[in-house]
Order: C-alpha cells, then structure tokens, then sequence
C-alpha cells in the first residue's frame, strides 16, 4: 500500500510523500494520534514534515498496491470507508510465541496441547496459531467467547475438517448443523428439555445407577472411565426409549452404542480414511454402526404410529410442534447427537468427579452425607427440590465441568470479514473456543489448578462469568440442564453406598475428543449406611 500526500505549499508545485504502511522507513516523520486511516488500509496517518499539522489542500491520495489486496470490512472498492460505516480500527491477534518454519505450532499441540493453550491469554484475548496455511484463532477471554457464541451478527458458523467428520457420525444434527438449520431444529426438539419433564428423568437416572452398583462387590478394582460409559449409555438409552421394555437387546445396544461411540468417533475424528480400511476391527464397527441406525430407524416408525407421550426424550421428538416437525432423518440425526454427548462427555464426567472424591476423604464424607439425607426424603419429590437438597454434590460437578470440562475445544469458521474485540478475523479463518483456556485462567477462577468445590458456595455456575462447558447463545447444548442433572444424581447415588480409593499410579488428562482421564482405577469400598 502506498499513499501520496498532495496539495499546493510547496514551491515548485505538489510534493509526493511516498512510505511503507507501517512508516517505520520514515523516522523524521511525526505520527498523527488524532487522524488515523483504517487499520485495513495498514498504518497511522502521516504528516510531512513540510505540512505539519496542517492538512494538504486537496487532502491525501490513496493509491492501491498491485502487490497486496487486504479484505477489509466497511471499506468500499477503492479501500475507504464505505458511506454511512464507521472505518475499522481492529487489528491482526498476536501470533503465539513458539511456532516452526512450515509446521507452525503443530509439535506443540500434539505433545503438550494442554500447556500450549493454558499459555496464551497471557498474549492478548484473541491468538493465532498456524496449522499449514489456514490461519487459526484461539479465542482467551470471556468477552470475546460470548461474542463468538452469541453470533447476533451471525459472523460465525460451523464449518471446516472437524465437523465435515461429525456429520459423518452423528449426522447433521443441533451439535453439527450450520446456523440456518439450527434454529429450527432446536425449536422442534425444544420441549424435550422442558423442566417439567425432569422429574421422570431424574427417576430413571437413579434407577440405572442403582442397577449398575448392584454389580458392584466390596474390595473390587474399577476401571473406571468404561464403568461410567457403561452407565450413561444405559441412562441415555433409557432417558431416550420408554416405550416399551428393550429388554435382551439393551445388551446388545449398549454394545454397539460403546463400540461406535468409543473407536468410530475417535478415528474418524484423528484419521478419518482409516475407517474404511479391511479390518477386522473396522467390520465390527461397522455392523455395530448398521445396527444402531437400524434400532433408531425402527423406533423412530415405531414411536410415530403409537403417537403417546411415554416421559422419555424419544416421545417429543417425534411430535409434532403446531404445524412443523421433526422429518425422521432429523429425529435420527437429534437421537445421534443426545447418544454422543450423553455418552462420551457425561461419562468423562463422571469419572473425573469420583478421581476429585477418591482424593479428598472429608469432601467424599461431606458429599455422601448429603446424598444420604436427601435418600430419606422419599419419592414425593421433584427433580428441582432434590438437586436443591444437593448443594455440595452441584458444586462438586461445577468444579469438575471447570477443572477438566469434557468438551476442552471446540471451532467455528468466520463467514465474512469481522473483528473480535480490537482484533480483525478474516472470512475463512477458523476460530478456535476452548472452555479450558478461560477455566484455568487465574484472574476468573482463583487458583485454577486446585480442586475447590467451596468457590461455587451460593452461586449458580450457569450465570458465572468465564464458565463455558456447554457454549452459550443460542448453541449452547440443548441439553445442559439434563447432563448436569444426570452429573449431579449419578454422584450422589453412587456415593450414598460406596467409597471409592485411589490405586497406584498416576491419573492424568488425555486431550481426545473429550478431556478423559487417563489411567484412572479405583478400588470399592462399601460404606457403612446408618
């Protein structure tokens, strides 16, 4: 870019005042603070030294570079403020220290992603990594999180590699689907999610819980984290499918529900080619997969011609809403996305917060205490009085969703030109938001790296400032209030009866798909009820 100053004042006629955008070639010239040129156009206003403060008759000439064409929002085809438009001041996010020649940042984001993204607000609210030649933005303050999430300009949206390998899972549903389609689809599936439903879905997450520690025995070794998978895909299923009594296939789906959620998602996010290959394993998920669809398909027709509301998820989504609804490839798309999150990320949930009381014996005491009183309350009650009942259990959960929120990353793609505080986006970048960024940040949460459920004592997470686990806006998982409902009376039921202590070795987060704990085994102890 190069701009030329011209006017009359100058013996001889004009005089031309050619330099680089940032100026930094011209050191006797002054930097005007109270004029400036749009941050598109790339540098201050500069005055010649001739001019001073004064403005050239005529006033300045900008002429385009061949050399360099910069996308610029509000500006008009010549690079000026286009009429009626504020010019943009927001400037390029700081690219993160550490990058390599070609590979960017990527040796640090598969060896230690964790330490990478902990490391970055200290560089400014918005920071660019590079991955190849797309640019990549990590989002590091709360502010600047909600208004991605919040999207009223409708700027960002989901697109790119990771939710192209989504849909091939779980199909285009609300955690998938681009933002025209959103809106919708939350709408009809809405009333699934109302409060008034959460009393009979409370009973049925208790019920699986207790039938899951029936099996349980005194002295016992837990693995934990497929123990938790187990259990939220029977509460899943069964907070899902009322209708009838799966009875002998409730085995076989939880099979294949496990096999498909465990590996398919797994590989087909990391490698997504090498799911196609002839393998043994791969034909196993894949009739694991072919199975699942089948089940869905059949109860979906299944649950159209009953008609009834039977309590369970599956019930409305299949009604319809005034004169629209749901078409049976969205019910399966909406099924497929409850099943994922429902399963994965409350299972990493779950373990994570039996490791937090498997270290702490005085809050494990605090908690079962709790969760027996609330016991004695009897069956009269709604879900909102017994999680009312559980103040210390919630805040455990609100600290484990903190600490090691399952969903640690997600994206979004700019759409068009835009700007996130003071930072310029360009349309096509992707837009990193990671709930462990803003959660360990010292100046939201004291002390980040320290366990303290006590720090949510007379506050609702949910309207924390900085506390993302489920987004915010209207993207935010539809499902909140069930998973931290189902997060909430899993603990408690299984606490009420059994300590659980810590085996030898060491337990630590393995970023996947979800922040799972890696290498986590407890032993069962049965406690002594009164």
């Amino acid at each position: 870019m190069r701009r030329v100053a011209s006017g009359a004042g100058v013996a001889g006629g004009r005089r031309r005042v050619p330099y680089a955008a940032t100026g930094r070639d011209l050191p006797a010239m002054r930097l005007s603070p109270c004029r400036q040129f749009p941050a598109g156009l790339g540098g201050d206003y500069v005055e010649s030294p001739s001019y001073g403060d004064e403005r050239p008759q005529g006033g300045w000439r900008i002429m385009r570079s061949p050399l360099r064409r910069t996308p610029r929002g509000g500006l008009d085809h010549d690079g000026l403020p286009e009429r009626g438009k504020a010019p943009e001041r927001a400037g390029r996010p700081p690219r993160a220290p550490g990058g390599r020649p070609l590979l960017g940042h990527m040796k640090p984001l598969l060896t230690d992603p964790l330490g990478l993204l902990a490391a970055l607000p200290r560089h400014g609210e918005v920071v660019e990594l590079r991955f190849g030649r797309t640019p990549t933005y990590v989002v590091c303050s709360p502010e600047a999180a909600q208004r991605v999430l919040r999207n009223s300009d409708h700027a960002f949206d989901k697109g790119g590699v990771f939710y192209e390998n989504m849909r091939s899972i779980v199909g285009d549903g609300m955690a998938t689907c681009p933002l025209a389609k959103h809106k919708r689809l939350r709408r009809l599936a809405q009333p699934a999610f109302h409060s008034g439903r959460m009393t009979g879905y409370a009973r049925t997450v208790q019920a699986q819980v207790g039938a899951v520690t029936a099996t349980w025995r005194h002295g016992q070794i837990l693995d934990v984290l497929p123990e938790m998978r187990s259990l939220a895909t029977r509460s899943t299923l069964a907070t899902m499918f009322c209708r009838r009594d799966l009875g002998p296939e409730v085995a076989g789906l939880r099979r294949a529900v496990t096999d498909f959620v465990d590996h398919q998602t797994i590989l087909r996010m990391i490698a997504p080619g090498l799911n196609r290959l002839p393998t043994r394993r791969n034909h196993r998920y894949r009739e694991s997969e072919a199975r699942l669809l089948r089940f869905l398909d059949e109860e979906i027709a299944a649950y159209r011609r009953d008609g009834a509301d039977h309590g369970d998820l599956m019930s409305m989504f299949t009604t319809a809403l005034d004169s629209d609804r749901l078409s049976d490839k969205e019910v399966r798309d909406t099924a497929m996305t409850v099943l994922l999150g429902g399963i994965t990320a409350t299972a990493v949930g779950h373990a994570w917060a039996l490791h937090q009381l498997s270290q702490d014996s005085a809050l494990d005491a605090e908690v079962a205490h709790e969760a027996q009183a609330v016991t004695r309350l009897g069956q009269g009650h709604t879900a909102a009085d017994v999680m009312a009942r559980l103040p210390r259990t919630r805040g455990v959960v609100a600290e484990v969703l903190r600490m090691r929120s399952p969903s640690w990353i997600f994206p979004r793609v700019a759409v068009t030109d835009t700007a996130i505080g003071s930072r310029r986006i360009p349309a096509g970048a992707q837009v990193l938001l990671s709930p462990y960024v803003l959660h360990h940040r010292p100046d939201l949460f004291p002390s980040p790296e320290a366990f303290d459920p006590y720090r949510w004592d007379g506050r609702d997470p949910h309207q924390v400032k900085g506390w993302l686990p489920f987004g915010a806006g209207e993207s935010k998982c539809i499902g909140y209030e069930l998973a931290f409902m189902d997060l909430t009376l899993s603990l408690a039921g299984i606490i009420r009866s059994w300590r659980l202590l810590p085996c030898p070795g060491s337990v630590r987060p393995r970023p996947r798909l979800h922040l799972e704990p890696h290498g986590l085994t407890l032993r069962l102890t049965e406690r002594n009820q009164r």
